[in-house]
């Protein structure tokens, strides 16, 4: 989706008009009209009084690569879609029919290229990055990642078969998965409760370091 489509999705999403919004956001209507139609793009400014008038991330409205924030559930669900999209961390565990990872077998890995990089500490021993294993605390946000990523390995399980195909219902049907996987997206982003890192990530260490 372009930043315009965003806008338009979470304007309507709440149940406002561009005239509305236009006020809460100190933005010109002309202007939110042109942002929706993608005849013009906001700037960073503007895109973060949009995103306070609608509630949500600015990165929800502009992409992880141009704004990385982490104070909400919302900017986290953002930021693990993008890791796990670019392929940065991975989720292993047992698929199961329905094709979503069983949750309690699920392990959070980082991709081995970065953590060659890097190296670890535990009570003074050191260890390779490659051998942490990193699980989410909290449930409710596992649960819905685990929803999207099934969605998410549908849609490339899918987009890899049919890359060369020319079969215009087969192409239509992957563009309706790729526009319901984008709303996933957006609803993930949308929270605003605020993140608290007590509940977040746990790391494992292999056990021949624990001592």
């Amino acid at each position: 989706m372009t930043i315009g489509e965003k806008i338009k999705y979470f304007r309507s999403r709440i149940g406002i008009t561009q005239a509305k919004l236009a006020e809460l956001s100190g933005i010109h209507p002309v202007s939110i009209r042109k942002y929706e139609t993608n005849k013009m793009v906001p700037q960073a400014a503007q895109i973060d009084r949009l995103a306070e008038a609608l509630g949500v991330s600015s990165f929800a409205l502009a992409g992880f690569e141009n704004n990385i924030r982490l104070e909400t559930v919302g900017d986290f669900m953002g930021l693990m879609i993008m890791l796990i999209k670019t392929k940065i961390v991975s989720i292993n565990g047992e698929r199961e029919e329905n094709g979503m990872i069983n949750a309690d077998t699920v392990e959070f890995v980082i991709n081995p290229f970065i953590t060659n990089f890097f190296d670890a500490k535990s009570n003074r021993a050191e260890l390779s990055a490659n051998t942490l294993l990193y699980y989410l605390k909290n449930e409710n946000i596992l649960s819905d990642i685990l929803k999207w990523e099934r969605i998410n390995h549908r849609y490339e399980k899918c987009a890899a078969e049919i890359c060369d195909t020319s079969d215009k219902e087969l192409i239509n049907i992957l563009e309706e998965l790729k526009e319901q996987k984008e709303i996933i997206e957006l609803e993930l982003q949308h929270s605003s409760i605020m993140l608290n890192s007590s509940d977040g990530i746990s790391v494992k260490i292999p056990p021949d370091f624990s001592n």
